[in-house]
């Protein structure tokens, strides 16, 4: 097998370990794969190729680290809980649409979505209200007045 096909496997490997793990690393060895593959495809020995691996992943780190703490300084103030699905709409405020009668369910609109509601404390809630949710009952939203 060519030296120039084996380096443009391992950078598609490292771009795939990249896509499941997010690291920077894999990114930059792959770049420097890629270099070491430009290399190969000159007809150069072994070791120049593993000098433009060394060369090409220091050059890709070098360039890309002022971008990726761009990225993080931009992203520092996001909620990063993790949390998904109805775990997302805990602490939103949202608008009452149909009103909530005491003991019973309305309907509050979240992101252009209407959803079932009823207030933790039972009490009724007039349309136009705004409200926090707190929680949510199968697929009811419990919610508070504010």
């Amino acid at each position: 097998m060519e030296n120039w096909l084996i380096w443009l496997i391992v950078a598609a490997l490292l771009i795939i370990v990249e896509l499941f793990t997010s690291l920077v690393a894999t990114f930059c060895l792959a770049v420097g794969c890629l270099f070491a593959m430009v290399v190969s495809l000159l007809d150069m020995g072994l070791e120049a190729q593993l000098i433009s691996l060394i060369v090409g992943t220091i050059i890709a780190f070098v360039a890309f680290a002022p971008i990726v703490r761009r990225w993080q300084k931009r992203h520092e103030g996001c909620d990063s809980t993790g949390l998904s699905n109805m775990d997302a709409l805990k602490g939103r405020v949202v608008e009452v649409i149909e009103a909530i009668p005491e003991h019973g369910t309305g309907r509050v609109r979240v992101d252009g979505d209407r959803w079932q509601a009823r207030c933790v404390d039972d009490s009724e809630v007039a349309v136009g209200t705004r409200v926090r949710i707190v929680g949510y009952d199968s697929i009811i939203l419990e919610v508070e007045k504010l």
